[in-house]
């Protein structure tokens, strides 16, 4: 009879457990966001998020989607793994005054325009939040993925082949080294992207030096910079030097800063509407990357009468100097 409570208490832990895990599988998890319509440079259609980043768009079977440059969208997402958004369904957000008209084709009785979901597969889902959790957390955020890193670290040859002492983890480490004195706070995934590393391979190397004190991290939002012992720890975030990836920045992007790193000196900025007709897109379209180019500080905007004078920063120089392919030579 002893028996009979602690049985009826795994049953009812096991039963909770089970229900959680049915709550989380079920379309529910789906998140609601707003993007823009973005195409980068090698004509690849993403969607960019308010914080800036890019996001490859992957629509759920039987959803069609109509990518429209500079249009702001809503979308209702499955999942968010590593720069990939799994779309369950999209609509289009209502027009504002910082955007540019919309097709009439494409407008619908109301501001929002819905796409058709099929069934979602009760087995496939349960499956998915089961086994990709972890996955979901890590990849989205850089400070849980070197710790998921390290810790699988303890368990690796990697110790053993490019541990402390050996010729392969010194060569590494000091690739690391060099690479973060020319760019002080690259963040982990371009650290990985520049030296072709490993994501483990790069975290281990990284703790190493930490303990060594050649190298520091600060937290950056979902971002872990990295900086040698040169740079200053005390220093505020806002102060520190924060390089923008390239990669991260869209085509029509790019030719926004073209225009302002080349214009002659002693002449005036062009305005928007000028910079839209050379171009060949729309005035908001220049004005929203204007903005974002400012808040990302690589350029500096100062009224001047009825003009605005556009400048890069030295950030702006930096980034458009190591742009190893001119915008003028693409497709």
């Amino acid at each position: 009879m002893g028996r009979a409570p602690a049985y009826a208490r795994r049953a009812a832990t096991l039963g909770v457990t089970l229900a959680i895990l049915v709550i989380l599988a079920t379309p529910s998890v789906a998140a609601d966001q707003e993007a823009i319509w973005v195409r980068t440079s090698p004509g690849v259609w993403m969607l960019e998020d308010s914080q800036g980043l890019l996001h490859q768009p992957q629509p759920e079977a039987g959803l069609f989607l109509s990518p429209s440059e500079g249009r702001t969208v809503g979308l209702e997402l499955s999942d968010a793994l590593a720069g990939i958004w799994t779309i369950t369904d999209m609509w289009f957000v209502a027009e504002s005054e910082g955007q540019p008209p919309a097709d009439p084709g494409q407008q619908s009785e109301s501001s929002r325009f819905f796409l058709s979901l099929p069934a979602m597969s009760f087995a496939s889902t349960f499956i998915a939040v089961t086994f990709l959790s972890l996955a979901l957390v890590a990849a989205r955020d850089e400070p849980t993925r070197a710790k998921i890193s390290q810790s699988m670290g303890r368990f690796s040859q990697l110790r053993v082949t490019e541990g402390t002492g050996t010729l392969a983890g010194t060569y590494q480490r000091g690739r690391l080294e060099g690479f973060l004195t020319a760019h002080p706070g690259c963040h982990l995934s371009g650290i990985i992207r520049a030296l072709n590393l490993g994501n483990h391979q790069a975290v281990h190397h990284l703790r190493t030096l930490e303990r060594e004190g050649r190298v520091w991290c600060r937290r950056d939002g979902r971002l872990l910079r990295y900086y040698t012992s040169a740079v200053n720890p005390a220093v505020e975030l806002s102060s520190l030097p924060r390089p923008v990836d390239a990669n991260q920045l869209s085509d029509v992007a790019l030719m926004v800063l073209r225009s302002i790193a080349e214009q002659e000196d002693g002449q005036p900025s062009p305005t928007q509407r000028e910079m839209a007709a050379r171009l060949e897109t729309s005035q908001q379209l220049v004005g929203h990357h204007l903005k974002r180019l400012e808040s990302q500080g690589l350029i500096t905007r100062r009224r001047r009468g009825l003009r605005t004078d556009q400048a890069l920063t030295e950030e702006g120089m930096r980034l458009w100097a190591t742009l190893v392919e001119p915008v003028s030579t693409r497709p």
